[in-house]
């Protein structure tokens, strides 16, 4: 049996945290897109239309995520630092199995 995870609401509809779903960051309902990436994209430029086009994800819900960002910038842009400072390091064993181990990145590296 599945175990039940922990859902928080926020004070946006369509944004909630969910309990080991991308580490407790805020994610679109439905989904595993963090706002944090929605945010991203569009401090990259594009449009809330396109966001919503790229991620299979309803407009309005590309807008709470937005409006979500804009309520809480400061948290959600250091979100989006501590992913940039993330990276996947894997080895392939004897076997042939992949493993994967997401570590800081290291400066000097």
């Amino acid at each position: 049996m599945a175990k039940e995870r922990k859902v928080v609401r926020t004070e946006h509809p369509h944004i909630v945290r969910i309990e080991g779903v991308r580490g407790g960051d805020e994610v679109v309902e439905g989904s595993s897109v963090t706002v944090w990436a929605i945010a991203n994209y569009w401090r990259m430029g594009m449009r809330p239309e396109e966001i919503a086009e790229e991620l299979s994800l309803p407009l309005s819900h590309v807008f709470d995520a937005l409006s979500y960002y804009l309520d809480h910038q400061a948290d959600i842009d250091r979100q989006i630092e501590e992913a940039k400072n993330f990276t996947v390091r894997y080895f392939v064993d004897e076997k042939g199995i992949v493993h994967f181990d997401k570590s800081p990145k290291s400066s000097g590296r």
